[in-house]
């Protein structure tokens, strides 16, 4: 049978690990655990999966610092993390988010079924992604018409990225079935952090 893809779960509860790890076994998917933040992380670096599963109150390192780490390295930065906590009030999912997060998972809310459907999702927007020629133009605070795109974008702080505060750079995504003339979509994007805009 041919694996769909290795997922890395980073989760400190055996059983749910145990849960997660059979349903993407039985998908054909294969699977890496890890118990804590350190050892999530070190997996993360030389397992290189597409896609990880990541609770946030978890020993050694929590969460949100696996993934400020994750952000921050380049072998890392691009590989799609799924949040899937407890913790699910405003102010937790929003930092999560704003931390380079491309889901959140409530535990509890969501059935394993769901949750598949969450994976199977954001691995195929990374596949299309990945097929995809990107170009990046990087901004420059003293050009003529800097003030303007800025004013237009409704960017503030000089085209910094909120998070880590290194320069955004606009990401041109070719677009072929646009009928307006235009051959691209267009978003801000953090080298840094990866975060888009």
């Amino acid at each position: 049978m041919d694996v769909k893809g290795k997922i890395l779960i980073i989760e400190d509860e055996p059983g749910f690990r145990r849960i997660y790890r059979d349903l993407l076994e039985s998908e054909s998917y294969e699977v890496i655990e890890a118990e804590d933040g350190e050892k999530g992380l070190a997996s993360a670096r030389t397992e290189n999966p597409d896609l990880i599963l990541l609770d946030i109150v978890i020993p050694h390192l929590n969460g949100f610092e696996v993934l400020k780490r994750l952000r921050a390295d380049t072998v890392t930065r691009d590989i799609p993390v799924i949040i899937f906590s407890v913790l699910g009030d405003k102010d937790t999912v929003k930092k999560g988010l704003d931390s380079g997060a491309n889901d959140f998972a409530i535990k509890g809310f969501y059935s394993p079924g769901e949750m598949m459907g969450k994976i199977r999702a954001l691995l195929k927007r990374q596949d299309i992604r990945k097929q995809l020629v990107t170009y990046r133009l990087e901004l420059h605070d003293g050009k003529a018409d800097a003030a303007k795109f800025q004013h237009d974008l409704g960017a503030g702080n000089n085209f910094d990225c909120p998070g880590c505060g290194n320069k955004l750079v606009i990401e041109l995504i070719p677009d072929y079935a646009r009928t307006d003339g235009r051959w691209f979509l267009a978003h801000m994007v953090c080298p840094h952090c990866a975060r888009v805009f």
